[in-house]
């Protein structure tokens, strides 16, 4: 759902008492804001007009992830110094509201409950995207991203507290590719698989699940 552009600085839920650390611009239909892999180097907030984000698996094919309108709060990478999970590009003539990272920290405070929230809110957008990440790409790759990510769940022979269906649930794979994909990488040696699953090639699982394996 696209939302009604913002008009006037009062309609805006951002603005703080005539504090407001945002500064407003245009973006030429066509310029690229971030690439995926880069810090965002400030946060925006769009006023008006379209916002495209796409991202780039591994083997080199580009797909249209999301559309951003009025009201969307983009690059909150910035405020933690993440590198963004899909490159934007405006799609349309777009006004947006920009602010540096610091200028929010110090608009915010640095020890304040805002601040605290503001730090959540970034950290929760991450795990967003960490788990729509968990579902693109080969079944395999899904594997192993999944594995990388929650070793430390299963790492010393522990057993992780989760269930092959609710994996594969997590993964967007049936049951049976998931088991297709545990018996690959139980065949080349890079996990053992039984009650538990212990990870024996931390270096290849890694590969594997950036696609360059």
């Amino acid at each position: 759902m696209i939302d009604e552009p913002v008009a006037r600085c009062s309609e805006c839920v951002v603005q703080g008492a005539g504090r407001c650390p945002f500064t407003t611009r245009t973006v030429q239909a066509g310029e690229r804001l971030w690439m995926q892999g880069d810090v965002p180097r400030e946060v925006l907030f769009v006023k008006d007009g379209l916002v495209s984000l796409s991202t780039t698996e591994p083997t080199g094919e580009e797909s249209l992830s999301a559309v951003r309108g009025p009201r969307s709060l983009l690059g909150t990478e910035a405020l933690s110094s993440r590198p963004a999970n899909a490159s934007a590009e405006a799609l349309t003539d777009v006004t947006v509201c920009a602010s540096a990272p610091t200028s929010i920290q110090q608009w915010v405070g640095p020890a304040t409950p805002a601040s605290a929230l503001v730090g959540l809110l970034v950290d929760e957008h991450a795990r967003h995207t960490r788990d729509a990440n968990l579902r693109t790409g080969p079944s395999l790759s899904r594997l192993a991203r999944f594995l990388v990510e929650f070793s430390k769940l299963v790492e010393g022979g522990r057993k992780a507290p989760f269930s092959k269906q609710h994996v594969a649930r997590i993964l967007g794979m049936r049951a049976e590719t998931l088991s297709r994909s545990l018996r690959q990488l139980v065949d080349a040696g890079i996990i053992e698989s039984g009650r538990q699953v212990r990870v024996r090639d931390p270096a290849r699982l890694a590969a594997i699940a950036r696609g360059s394996a």
